[in-house]
């Protein structure tokens, strides 16, 4: 027993040798990020300063990070740290800070995050009986907690801009062994951009998908409105998937339905008249939540407001890469501008804009082109007519279609 004992002692010492190892370099490394990662420096600068606080099981240390400065010191504590993160587990920690990829790491959603959150990975799925009948549910294991100083309640995704967090998502391997991206578009809404085969933007992309899919199923509800209480937004304008893949999904009848394409046009008309944004493409992350795998046959379109939905949360407070960097695009082709001559500086584009793609300078409105998604919402609000969208070819819509199959197949 004692050498039982010894043995599990001196491999819990190696594990935090190794952590104390990749931690200094972590830490070392960063100097070179906080001078040369173009877009940490326009995170950083959105956020000011921040002081982040490590624990590694029994490793401590921190960074003081600002746009033209970079402190950190190994094995001692901060007394006021703006954000502490907290790993437990010596294996998840020396994963994390090997830089490898978690297999579904996600978040704890809540409504109130009362300064405290957690993230976690899937490590499998059973299917269970909540007492409205058999559904799929995931297994989880929690890796990092992270707690924020009470005067600066900084949303979760704002981890997101710390560049040691970019690549804790695993891609997912195809049986073809063809690694595919997430990649989704944002439709604008605007009337203004014309008609396109007769019918408006979001209808013909949309009504492309609709009609070619083999299978279309519909939530009931929209699960972000309904988890932030929407007061803004018809909550009943739910998300929907396309093809083969959505056969698997496990849902209750309360949950959703199997609808056909009229159908899935008429929510998309009421969706859009609701002032809501249409997104489309492939996001694995609603593969891992409805358990089922995602051979590249699973298109997700989601709706979505300002107030509540988890991409607009993302574009507000997490990292610059998220948006026209990241996974879901501006549509390539359109344009949004500001006239000078028209703007009075009213703030309503901004108060209006789900994505932070807009801000004020020198009491002129103007468009930030890295978060810009060209949702046109923005057009729609102004009430001096000092914000246009245009969209340069017609053909573009056609090439969405295409690029928007590349990546995913619903026939």
């Amino acid at each position: 027993m004692n050498s039982q004992l010894k043995k599990k002692s001196e491999k819990i010492m190696e594990k935090i040798e190794e952590i104390e190892i990749l931690f200094k370099k972590m830490l070392e490394d960063f100097e070179d990020i906080s001078r040369n990662d173009e877009i940490y420096h326009e995170d950083i600068k959105e956020l000011g300063k921040l002081k982040v606080q490590w624990k590694f099981s029994r490793i401590f240390g921190y960074q003081i990070l600002e746009q033209d400065n970079y402190f950190y010191k190994y094995g001692e504590k901060l007394d006021d740290p703006d954000i502490t993160f907290i790993w437990r587990d010596p294996d998840e920690a020396i994963k994390f800070l090997k830089g490898e990829s978690f297999e579904g790491f996600t978040r704890i959603p809540r409504k109130e995050y009362k300064r405290i959150f957690r993230y976690r990975y899937v490590t499998g799925s059973t299917v269970a009986n909540r007492g409205k009948g058999e559904r799929r549910v995931r297994l989880f294991k929690t890796i990092m907690s992270a707690r924020f100083k009470k005067e600066k309640p900084f949303h979760p995704f704002v981890i997101t801009k710390l560049p040691m967090f970019r690549n804790v998502r695993k891609r997912v391997k195809l049986k073809s062994e063809k690694i595919r991206e997430n990649y989704g578009s944002y439709i604008p809404i605007n009337q203004s951009l014309g008609t396109f085969e007769n019918e408006i933007l979001p209808v013909k992309v949309f009504k492309h998908f609709f009609e070619k899919a083999s299978n279309i199923v519909a939530l009931n509800k929209c699960p972000c409105r309904v988890a932030e209480d929407c007061q803004a937004h018809d909550i009943s304008i739910g998300c929907m998937f396309l093809g083969d893949d959505s056969l698997n999904m496990i849902i209750t009848e309360e949950q959703g339905r199997v609808i056909k394409s009229d159908k899935a046009l008429e929510i998309l008309t009421k969706a859009i008249e609701n002032g809501l944004v249409p997104v489309l493409g492939r996001a694995r992350g609603d593969a891992v939540r409805f358990s089922i795998e995602d051979t590249g046959h699973f298109m997700t379109m989601c709706f979505c407001c300002s107030c509540c939905c988890l991409n607009a949360k993302l574009a507000t407070h997490g990292s610059v890469a998220i948006a026209n960097l990241g996974n879901a695009l501006r549509m390539r082709g359109v344009t949004v501008n500001v006239s000078e001559d028209f703007c009075v500086g009213c703030g309503v584009c901004l108060e209006t804009c789900q994505f932070r793609g807009m801000e004020m300078q020198d009491g002129i409105a103007r468009v930030n082109q890295n978060r810009c998604l060209g949702c046109g919402r923005c057009e729609i609000a102004c009430p001096n007519g000092a914000i246009s969208i245009t969209i340069d070819d017609n053909s573009r819509v056609n090439e969405l279609i295409g690029l928007l199959e590349s990546y995913v197949d619903v026939s």
